[in-house]
């Protein structure tokens, strides 16, 4: 969310949504706009110039980012950290891996119906399981994750259910002397991985359910790029769910459709 002061000339605007080249190539890229017209403008085409960038796929200064309603994170109640790297499977397949795991979830059986039905034996911490689940069955603690990757390539890392606050993020990997901003940092659902550098984010857990953090590139996270936060107890996940019964029946018409059309999954799941 940003905050627009409408406190320019009256005229007509051309509002942007330009994209960096160097992060993707998007055709048409410098060409989509809107018009934002002040009461009184002459409504005739914008003559607004757009922003010129510096050719390279990197986030806004974080200095620059300061939240207007100011909220400030605490210090860490659990932890994890996670190294970012692609390399082939035993199939000769290349995926992505978090410290030696690569994300699999199966459309047949989906985390968040596991969860209130109180089955997770199968979703562990990640560091005994290839699952990448992160099991966070307490509320209202500080969780800290720390990314990093060696690869000269950045990464949008996104969050479902919440915005994080982003503590840090820069070249070369993370260390316990890399500062930590825990005064109003930025507050973002999505923020970079520079390429070959570290992004920590930390956010509170007070939202139960399954959520997905995963980059946002969409081939990566089809990839195995991608953790499960399993956020609550059973009950308090059950009681975020407003329709269990259409869950339910959404997941039995599933089964039906796979098992007649003999459908596989052939990616992570995501």
């Amino acid at each position: 969310m940003v905050l627009v002061r409408a406190d320019q000339p009256v005229g007509d605007y051309w509002m942007r949504s330009d994209n960096q080249q160097p992060c993707a190539k998007t055709t048409q890229y410098n060409d989509i706009k809107g018009i934002v017209r002040y009461v009184g403008s002459p409504v005739k085409t914008p003559t607004s110039t757009p922003y010129n960038y510096i050719s390279e796929c990197i986030d806004e200064p974080l200095a620059s980012l300061i939240p207007i309603a100011p909220l400030s994170a605490m210090h860490q109640d659990v932890n994890f950290a996670y190294d970012v790297e692609v390399r082939p499977n035993h199939e000769n397949m290349y995926r992505w891996y978090l410290s030696n795991n690569t994300f699999i979830s199966h459309y047949n059986d989906p985390t968040l119906l596991q969860l209130i039905s109180g089955n997770t034996s199968t979703y562990t911490n990640a560091s005994t399981s290839n699952s990448l689940a992160l099991t966070l069955p307490k509320l209202n603690e500080w969780v800290y994750i720390i990314m990093e990757s060696a690869i000269p390539l950045p990464h949008p890392i996104h969050l479902h259910g919440h915005d994080f606050f982003v503590l840090a993020a820069g070249s070369g990997p993370y260390s316990n002397a890399t500062l930590l901003n825990l005064e109003n940092p930025p507050r973002r659902d999505t923020a970079l991985l520079p390429a070959a550098g570290h992004l920590v984010i930390t956010f509170l857990t007070d939202n139960p359910g399954a959520w997905l953090l995963h980059c946002h590139i969409g081939w990566h996270v089809s990839m195995g790029f991608a953790l499960q936060i399993l956020e609550g107890g059973t009950e308090e996940v059950r009681t975020s769910v407003k329709d269990e019964c259409r869950l339910k029946e959404t997941c039995k018409k599933w089964n039906e459709w796979t098992g007649r059309s003999g459908y596989l999954q052939f990616d992570s799941g995501v």
